[in-house]
């Protein structure tokens, strides 16, 4: 292992910008059409679309436009072959996509009829290519903004908040200002007529989502029925495990700090962290709270805060965990929901995204590495990135802050296998708001060996989900140690942290993320300037590694274990000899790719024309690429 190697290391190299050669991207899928445009093809078109004029005559007069869904077939799915140019030549742009080969435009009742002039009339090889790509053009109807679920279903899964049920709608993007701000006019004014209360708060303008308090059903119906709403759902509820402590043991040794000045911090947005701990509150550097009295339990967050402060004391032989000092700031956000514990509540989607703002907005200069060992029962869509996501991943651009997500926790007897079988590839997904893009998400692998019973040693834990996420992107992004525990739930043994009676042992994916935010605090600390979240981020990842091999994770097993489990500071900031890593930092424009002709590579290791040597790469948001050479 990396962290036994006696001798010296050496630093990282960084590339300045602009040392590339930039070069168009050469392209196009071409304008062969993918199955043949003749009249009979067009006509079943143009019927399509006559058919959507007639439905929707009266919506189009008072809305003065309607989304319609085009569905691609199969071959024709890839980008390079998506319909642009018949859709622009009929005034019909794309404003969004949805699920693999479905696209929606926005039409008026005057680009129906051009569009289905296009349909019959146009001829140039790419509108032809582009005819070719469409299986269907069909209406958004209500059936399909509920995703398919009875009003009464969205009603009955929406949680009780005030007087109502919380459910939540978003529109489409038109845009544009104007038909935008109708579209919205639209929603208010059918809210207004059934009593539905609109909150928009913790939703980027942008977004278009909103919160609606509902009274019935027929409140979902008729939001659903308005012509620029894109999806109508349940607001969904964030949740935490419930600890099982067990193997209590005194506090004993744990070490003390004289100032907290320069360490360190991770922000831990939780349940809040217990105030009166002898041993703990010296590591806290400040605290907030949204969580009133009577809903206060703070086991949770406590025992999060303790891995972050005394992960390796309490667990020496878990690999990857330094003893580097690291401090909490505690954000407490989750009431109790354990009836047990004293009265409950619950924390929404939205009420997160809104104290996470107003928290961003005087911390984030200061603190770059939120744990959110939080999330929901939702499991992440292979189609489109969730709400909830997408507007982490809008503060933490804004912020330039990271945010580390646990990956999920399977809880349905028996627990996940591994390798998985049958429907639990499926039913064992990581859930929301684990497919954020720029969040580092986090599964958990087993620190024990229970190879018997399915659940190895270094192999994912029973409870712990899995990816990809949208678009296939590699979900979780790391593993750490959360615990184990056999499939059966019967043998389990956790990671150690402050319980309520002295230290304990809890499993979940939420303490795995806690040691990974402690190694990514680690790193924006160590290096001045502050890195950005992009290279902060690639530095953790590139030196991760497969925790059975402490190789790279081979191909077919990132769903599982992402880019592995991360080294530790200064492992991961430094390069061990005979290797040398490289750093290239750069802006790509659409359409066009960097090309380093003068790449520096040792002359030991190029002879007879040929380059000899090991080379591998992490790409970061395309922005950031590593070479790493070695003999």
């Amino acid at each position: 292992m990396a962290q036994d190697i006696k001798y010296e290391r050496l630093p990282i190299k960084v590339v300045m910008p602009k040392q590339g050669t930039e070069r168009k991207v050469p392209g196009g899928g071409g304008n062969t059409p993918l199955r043949p445009v003749d009249a009979a093809y067009r006509n079943s078109l143009s019927t399509q679309v006559n058919a959507i004029q007639a439905a929707i005559r009266t919506e189009v007069q008072g809305a003065g436009l309607t989304p319609i869904r085009v569905r691609l077939i199969k071959s024709g799915i890839a980008k390079s072959h998506r319909p642009d140019d018949i859709f622009k030549a009929a005034d019909c742009p794309i404003i969004g996509v949805g699920g693999p080969g479905e696209l929606f435009i926005k039409a008026t009742a005057d680009s129906l009829v051009r569009l289905t002039q296009v349909i019959q009339e146009t001829s140039s090889k790419r509108s032809v290519k582009d005819l070719s790509c469409i299986e269907t053009i069909e209406l958004v109807t209500p059936l399909s903004r509920r995703k398919g679920k009875r009003p009464v279903d969205i009603l009955k899964e929406s949680p009780r908040k005030h007087d109502g049920f919380i459910a939540k709608v978003q529109l489409f993007n038109y845009d544009s200002d104007t038909q935008q701000q109708q579209a919205i006019i639209d929603l208010e004014r059918v809210c207004e007529v059934h009593q539905i209360k609109l909150d928009s708060k913790g939703y980027s303008r942008g977004s278009f989502t909103y919160g609606a308090e509902c009274q019935s059903s027929d409140a979902i119906e008729a939001i659903s029925k308005v012509i620029g709403v894109r999806s109508v759902g349940s607001m969904p509820r964030i949740k935490m495990i419930r600890p099982q402590f067990h193997n209590h043991q005194p506090c004993e040794n744990l070490p003390q700090i004289d100032s907290v000045n320069d360490v360190p911090t991770v922000v831990v947005v939780d349940s809040g962290v217990v105030s009166d701990h002898p041993a703990l509150s010296q590591w806290i550097v400040g605290r907030e709270t949204h969580v009133a009295p009577q809903y206060s339990n703070f086991e949770h967050g406590t025992f999060v805060a303790g891995l972050i402060a005394f992960g390796s004391v309490l667990n020496p032989e878990l690999q990857g965990v330094d003893s580097n000092p690291c401090a909490i700031f505690d954000l407490a956000v989750l009431p109790n929901n354990d009836p047990e514990k004293g009265e409950t509540d619950s924390l929404l989607e939205n009420e997160l995204l809104t104290i996470l703002d107003l928290a961003l907005q005087t911390h984030s200069n200061e603190y770059k590495v939120w744990n959110l060992s939080l999330g929901t029962d939702v499991p992440c869509s292979l189609d489109e990135f969730s709400t909830f996501a997408e507007q982490l991943d809008n503060l933490q651009e804004h912020y330039q802050v990271t945010f580390v997500i646990a990956a999920g926790n399977y809880e349905s007897m028996p627990l996940l296998s591994y390798p998985r079988k049958g429907d639990q590839l499926q039913s064992g997904r990581i859930s929301t708001p684990a497919d954020s893009v720029l969040g580092v998400t986090v599964g958990s692998v087993s620190h024990v060996d229970h190879q018997a019973l399915d659940t190895p040693l270094n192999h994912p834990s029973a409870f712990s989900r899995h990816g990809a996420g949208p678009s296939h992107i590699i979900k979780p992004d790391l593993v750490h140690y959360g615990g184990s525990c056999t499939t059966d739930g019967k043998r389990v043994t956790g990671v150690r942290s402050i319980g309520p009676l002295g230290t304990t042992e809890n499993i979940g994916t939420s303490f795995a993320a806690p040691l990974v935010s402690r190694t990514l605090a680690q790193i924006y600390h160590k290096i001045t300037p502050t890195p950005n979240p992009v290279l902060a981020k690639a530095l953790l990842v590139h030196h991760a590694r497969d925790p059975r091999t402490h190789l790279r994770v081979p191909d077919g097993d990132e769903n599982f274990f992402g880019f592995g489990l991360p080294q530790s500071v200064p492992y991961c900031l430094e390069c061990s000899p005979h290797t040398s890593t490289l750093v290239f930092s750069d802006v790509l424009r659409p359409g066009y790719y960097l090309e380093w002709d003068s790449f520096p590579y040792p002359n030991s290791l190029y002879r007879d024309g040929r380059y000899y040597g090991e080379v591998s790469m992490t790409v970061s948001l395309c922005t950031f690429t590593w070479i790493k050479m070695g003999q």
